[in-house]
């Protein structure tokens, strides 16, 4: 049997073998277990991990009911909706989640994303239509969980923690910038930053100073409270889990309060306005307005709806993407915090069975909160039965508290989502790519500008699509090193794919074909673990244009997989050796090398006069042959492409 059809016969018997144990897999105990971790942890529940997630879904649930209010009206939809998105996510990641720390929920990138899309129903588009953003959860989840079931969750790995970064800034930056209308009291409509800016200036005179003063005051409390919580949290760091109770519980009552403080603020200006309205003088402050009270009715969303796809556009892909990403980055990071694992693709199924659900509960696409999941961990969430907690205190509050909300100032959500979003921008990650690489500042340019003047889907699209041009173009222009040394030596320093087969013809038609004395050509493969047929048929072409010349181009150090290609391309006039030595020496005494069960071997038509010659230089290959066999066993063939260039997408 030939080298040749015992590595076909290698290649079936591998294949087979890998879909069995790949049917064996899927339908193992553990598998499924991974496809529904509640398995895994609830059979070791025990009451204290209980008490544990007790405390930490109140505190969450206190945190979400005044975030989820407030991202509505980012969402550009009716407050209640917001609340309708902050409870159906906690139940069915509980079932489907790997990780304990996450609460998915309405954020803020998300709100600010479903807002730019739907159908606006009131004059300054500040409102539009619920059934299109619940129609974009149910597309949303049908998508993450096909990707998920398909394997497809590595797609997030080719955008680039710098277009992430620029993405997030960009996004608080809108989200911030668009709130300041609701502190100044004042209406219009727009829809990106430059005609915020714009719209800003020409209404600043119809500032109301009441919301002006509540939204400025509201800012310096959650200012003040928040310092009061680090500065527990420090003290706590510092008398450690041993210490003295009546010590510590100062202290934690403070952590406590600073930790919902959005919804403190929120509880004291709506009592406010309470009291305001009984002496009759409500009228100079801008108010949410009326609640819808109780639950949400549970039914499909409106499949029926005129224009779906005009009103949703290109929001049907990009959110599932944007949501994911945003999901599995902080899955990843709390993971790693506290020392467990999560993969991408049950997190995608996991989320997309969240949004899936959503839409059946009048829900807008959630995504996890890093605010919220950093609340969650600090609290001591020991579970994702944590959801279970907070999303109880929301249909709690959704029962009967909805009455209560109708009295919150806008001036003070506002406030409440300024805020938070400042805290988002990373104005630091510019000083570090101008240090550490200033290419890399051009995908953060291309989504940071454009998504101000255009929109940040638009800016992301431009800026994910910048990112990938620099990630193609290594592949595109691989280095290279020209030598001549009787003969020209074309040495390749990384491994080559269909792009790249235009620019090595050009080298060595430049190098070579085209100069006033041609010579035959070494291409040296030492660095090339694989190819694919475009390059096949690169070579094939350029094989065939030096042999009209009477010359010939020599592969040498020819790895045992890509040789496998070569040999099945049908190439005529294809010559491989072992080393630069052999090829050389070989194409001096004009001979043929012929590949011949993967080796290279002199033509059996050699003229008498260099017989002897040849005996001695294939004794000499021969033993080189042996050496370099034993060192491409050694060698793991990686795909030099797929590490050439290396992007980090944590965030």
């Amino acid at each position: 049997m030939s080298s040749t059809e015992h590595t076909e016969l290698m290649s079936t018997e591998s294949f087979k073998t890998k879909v069995k144990n790949g049917i064996k897999d899927y339908f193992s105990v553990d598998a499924w277990k991974d496809r529904f971790p509640v398995a895994r942890w609830l059979p070791q529940y025990k009451a204290s991990k209980g008490l544990s997630d007790v405390i930490a879904g109140l505190t969450v649930g206190l945190t979400v009911i005044p975030q989820g209010l407030a991202y509505a009206s980012i969402a550009k939809l009716p407050l209640v909706y917001g609340l309708y998105s902050a409870f159906m996510g906690s139940f069915v990641y509980m079932f489907l989640g790997m990780s304990k720390d996450i609460t998915v929920g309405p954020t803020a990138i998300m709100s600010l994303l479903v807002g730019q899309y739907g159908k606006p129903i009131d004059e300054y588009g500040e409102v539009h239509d619920p059934t299109y953003a619940i129609l974009l959860a149910f597309f949303c989840g049908i998508f993450q969980i096909l990707m998920g079931m398909t394997r497809l969750g590595f797609v997030t790995n080719y955008i680039s923690a710098v277009v992430i970064s620029a993405f997030t800034s960009v996004s608080a930056i809108n989200i911030g910038f668009g709130q300041i209308k609701n502190i100044l009291g004042i209406r219009f409509q727009s829809e990106t930053f430059v005609m915020d800016f714009y719209h800003l200036f020409k209404h600043i005179k119809e500032t109301k100073w009441p919301d002006l003063v509540l939204g400025i005051s509201s800012i310096l409390f959650l200012a003040l409270m928040r310092f009061g919580k680090n500065k527990s949290q420090a003290r706590l760091d510092k008398i450690g889990k041993a210490g003295p109770t009546r010590v510590k519980a100062p202290w934690k009552a403070l952590w406590i309060l600073g930790t919902a403080r959005n919804a403190v603020l929120v509880v004291i200006a709506a009592g406010i306005m309470f009291i305001v309205e009984m002496n009759g003088s409500i009228g100079h402050i801008t108010l949410t307005g009326n609640v819808t009270s109780g639950l949400p009715p549970f039914r499909p969303p409106n499949l029926g709806a005129e224009n779906i796809l005009k009103h949703l556009n290109i929001g049907l892909v990009i959110i599932p993407l944007i949501g994911f990403l945003e999901n599995i980055a902080i899955a990843k990071g709390f993971a790693r915090q506290n020392g467990y694992k999560v993969e991408s693709n049950q997190e995608l199924i996991a989320l997309g069975a969240c949004n899936l659900a959503n839409s059946f509960v009048s829900a807008y696409p959630t995504t996890g909160s890093f605010s919220r999941s950093a609340i969650n961990s600090q609290s001591g969430v020991r579970t994702p039965a944590g959801g279970i907690v907070t999303g109880a205190i929301v249909l709690l509050a959704l029962q009967f508290l909805t009455p209560a909300f109708n009295y919150i100032p806008k001036a003070s959500l506002a406030a409440v989502i300024l805020y938070s979003v400042i805290f988002m921008v990373d104005y630091e990650i510019v000083p570090q790519l101008w240090k550490v690489k200033k290419i890399d500042l051009l995908p953060l340019c291309a989504v940071f500008f454009p998504s101000l003047v255009l929109g940040i889907e638009y800016g992301t699209i431009i800026g994910i699509g910048v990112d990938i041009l620099l990630l193609l173009y290594p592949i595109a222009k691989p280095g290279y090193h020209v030598e001549k040394n009787g003969f020209v030596i074309l040495k390749l320093k990384r491994g080559i794919r269909f792009p790249a087969v235009d620019l090595i013809q050009t080298i060595l038609d430049e190098k070579s074909l085209m100069t006033k004395n041609p010579t035959s050509v070494i291409v040296d493969f030492t660095h090339v673990s694989s190819i694919d047929f475009s390059v096949v048929e690169g070579i094939k072409d350029t094989c065939n244009s030096f042999k009209k010349r009477g010359l010939k181009v020599a592969f040498v150090n020819v790895l045992a997989k890509v040789r496998f290609v070569l040999d099945h391309g049908n190439i005529d006039n294809l010559f491989m050796y072992d080393s630069i030595e052999e090829a050389v020496q070989d194409l001096k005494e004009g001979n043929d090398g012929q590949q011949t069960d993967g080796y290279s071997k002199l033509d059996d038509n050699r003229k008498e006069n260099s017989s002897k010659t040849g005996s001695l230089r294939k004794i000499k290959s021969a033993s080189l042959k042996k050496d370099k066999e034993i060192e491409k066993e050694k060698l793991v063939a990686d795909d030099i492409i797929d590490s050439s260039y290396t992007m980090d997408s944590s965030v």
